[in-house]
């Protein structure tokens, strides 16, 4: 529970006083999604992991118990990685349609990085 209550202080840190706790969840999975996938990826599993195996990845990633949305958030980060390689129209339709606190890949000449959508309210 310690990682969690950090993740938590941290949304409540960054997004101002009185942000809607939908959001405060939303960004601290864009958050720990990234960290769980990361273990998966080293460990050459794709978006077809199992359960078990996002399990045992976010123990190695020292996260607790993923919900299923946030298994959703991992899964989605361990989608193939979009380049400039992609149409428009899959990077739009990719882009546009993730779900709040869902990262994705994109790779930029040799290396990959986690675009990772950090809610805002202003």
């Amino acid at each position: 529970m310690r990682h969690l209550a950090v993740w938590r202080k941290f949304a409540r840190h960054f997004q101002p006083h009185g942000t809607p706790g939908h959001v405060c969840r939303d960004h601290n999975r864009a958050v720990l999604a990234p960290a769980v996938a990361a273990e998966a990826l080293r460990q050459g599993l794709g978006p077809d992991l199992t359960d078990a195996q996002l399990d045992q990845c976010a123990e190695i990633a020292e996260r607790n118990r993923l919900s299923d949305t946030s298994r959703a958030a991992v899964r989605a980060a361990l989608e193939p990685a979009l380049s400039v390689g992609n149409s428009p129209a899959t990077v739009h339709h990719r882009l546009f349609t993730l779900a709040p606190g869902h990262p994705m890949r994109v790779r930029v000449g040799d290396a990959e990085y986690f675009l990772v959508p950090i809610p805002i309210r202003l």
